[in-house]
């Protein structure tokens, strides 16, 4: 398995909602709203790059209320 963290910046006032959609996503394991640079921190699993692509390419950038992200590869898991 492939895993990624993925930080989240959104529309203001969109936060609730996009988290509550993120953690509808088929592969997000972890969901959680932060302050500071980031709205959102999210950690993903999936059985390949290319799933981990889609994931954040097709599923997470699309939701309404997202503005931008940063996805960061785990490549070492204990």
């Amino acid at each position: 398995m492939i895993s990624a963290v993925v930080l989240v910046n959104t529309d203001l006032g969109s936060q609730d909602k996009v988290l509550e959609s993120l953690k509808q996503v088929e592969g997000v394991e972890e969901a959680h709203a932060l302050y500071g640079v980031y709205d959102l921190l999210i950690k993903i699993k999936a059985i390949s790059v290319d799933k981990l692509k889609d994931i954040t390419k097709l599923r997470i950038r699309q939701i309404a209320g997202v503005t931008s992200s940063l996805t960061l590869m785990i490549i070492e898991n204990q």
